[in-house]
């Protein structure tokens, strides 16, 4: 009877064993499906962020290069017009020392005709010499350095923007 109820055990074992296999078998295969239909999803959802994220990024791109170009065109304009203030102070720097000398020569000339001359000489330089730079050139460097200054926080912006856009890209998907 000891053997008989050996041979059962091992019939019963036998008979039970393929069928605890197939449930831990499932199992794995079922962990396995899981992590892959998760990947799938991630990888889904990256996509969708890629393509709607994509094309904002290309316009903002453009329009970056456009406003940059912007800033730059203004500030090489503010530049020449600081140019031209400096031509202008220059040279009336020259002509006040010129007014300087002349008014010097007058005071040490004895002629009177010679005086004459140098009084007249001294009128002109004076008509130049009380211009100075020009208040036209004055007023457009200011112009210029205001939109100069309003083109470049909007640049700012525009790059505060992509950069938000690109930590968008960067973030994994949830």
């Amino acid at each position: 009877m000891n053997k008989l109820f050996r041979f059962g055990r091992i019939v019963l074992l036998a008979a039970l064993a393929p069928a605890l296999a197939p449930a831990q078998t499932t199992n794995a295969d079922n962990t396995t499906l899981q992590a892959l239909l998760d990947e799938v999803r991630q990888l889904r959802m990256t996509l969708e962020k890629s393509v709607t994220l994509g094309p904002r990024m290309q316009l903002l791109l453009q329009r970056t290069q456009l406003q940059d170009a912007r800033v730059a065109r203004i500030s090489q304009q503010l530049d020449e017009v600081r140019k031209q203030i400096a031509v202008e102070t220059g040279r009336q720097t020259d002509v006040n020392e010129r007014l300087a000398k002349v008014e010097q020569d007058i005071s040490a000339e004895t002629d009177a005709g010679r005086r004459a001359q140098l009084e007249d000489v001294r009128a002109q330089i004076k008509i130049v010499a009380g211009r100075g730079p020009d208040q036209q050139l004055r007023a457009r460097e200011s112009e210029l350095a205001n939109a100069l200054e309003g083109e470049q926080a909007t640049l700012n912006d525009l790059n505060g923007r992509l950069d938000a856009l690109e930590r968008q890209l960067e973030t994994p998907p949830r």
